[in-house]
C-alpha cells in the first residue's frame, strides 16, 4: 500500500456527535417555527391534530438526540450538573403544560401531587428531559392515566412516575445503582424497547451526587392500579 492509499483515520464519534449536534438544532428550529404556527391561529380556533402530531414526534425526536448527546459527553467526562435549588411543584407543573396536549390528545389523563412547599437540589434541564422520556415510555402502555408524585423519605427525595398500564415485565424490574446495569438486550424481547431512555435516565440521576450517596432509578409494579412505577431517588 503506498503512502497515498493509507486509510484516513478519524473519531467517528466526535463526528456522530457534532451530526447529532447539528440535527438537534435543525428539529429545534422546526420546532420553533410550528409554535409560530400555533400562535398566529385565531383566538378561538385550535391546533389540528396533525400539527400536534408532528410537534409531538419532533419533540421525542429532538428529547432522543439530546440524550445521545449528553451520553456522548458523559462517556468523554464533558458532562458537568448545574445543580440549584428549585420548588418540586412548580418543576413539575411545568412538565405537565409541556407533556398535555399530546397526552390529552391520546385520551390519557396526567396529575400531579406533590406538597407546594418542597425544594430540592438537582440538575434542572437535564432532570426534566428524564422525566419527560419516563413520560413518553409510561404514555405507550398507559390505559388513560399517569401520575407524577413526590415524598421525602430518610433524607432523600423520591419522585414516582406511575401509570394504569400492564406494568413492567419481571426482567426489569431492579434497583439500577449503576447505569451500566442497564443492557439493551435485557429489555428488547419483552418491552420492545432498546433500553436507552431508561440507560440516559439512570445515568442522569447518577450524576447527582451529595457527599458519598447517589442517585438511582428504581422500578416495580406500585403504579396505578398494578401498573408500571419508575422511582427517582435523588440525595
Amino acid at each position: 500500500m503506498s503512502k497515498e492509499d493509507k486509510p484516513i483515520k478519524f473519531d467517528f464519534s466526535a463526528i456522530m456527535a457534532s451530526s447529532v449536534h447539528d440535527m438537534k438544532n435543525s428539529i429545534q428550529l422546526l420546532l420553533g417555527t410550528l409554535d409560530e404556527v400555533i400562535d398566529d391561529l385565531p383566538a378561538d380556533a385550535q391546533p389540528s391534530t396533525k400539527i400536534l402530531q408532528a410537534e409531538a414526534e419532533g419533540r421525542r425526536i429532538n428529547d432522543q438526540l439530546i440524550q445521545l448527546l449528553t451520553l456522548y459527553k458523559t462517556g468523554n467526562t464533558q458532562q458537568s450538573l448545574r445543580l440549584s435549588e428549585h420548588n418540586i411543584h412548580e418543576f413539575l407543573d411545568e412538565v405537565l403544560i409541556e407533556n398535555q396536549a399530546l397526552l390529552s390528545l391520546r385520551g390519557i389523563e396526567l396529575n400531579i401531587t406533590c406538597d407546594e412547599e418542597i425544594a430540592w437540589f438537582f440538575d434542572r434541564e437535564l432532570l426534566k428531559g428524564v422525566i419527560n422520556n419516563l413520560i413518553t415510555n409510561a404514555q405507550q402502555y398507559a390505559n388513560n392515566k399517569i401520575q407524577l408524585s413526590t415524598i421525602i423519605h430518610n433524607k432523600k427525595l423520591r419522585l414516582y412516575i406511575d401509570d394504569n398500564g400492564p406494568g413492567y415485565p419481571n426482567t426489569m424490574l431492579k434497583r439500577y445503582h449503576e447505569p451500566d446495569e442497564i443492557m439493551a438486550s435485557e429489555h428488547s424481547s419483552e418491552s420492545g424497547g432498546t433500553g436507552l431512555g431508561l440507560f440516559f435516565s439512570a445515568t442522569i440521576v447518577h450524576l447527582h451526587k451529595n457527599r458519598n450517596e447517589r442517585g438511582y432509578l428504581q422500578t416495580s409494579n406500585e403504579g396505578i392500579d398494578g401498573g408500571a412505577r419508575c422511582t427517582i431517588v435523588l440525595p
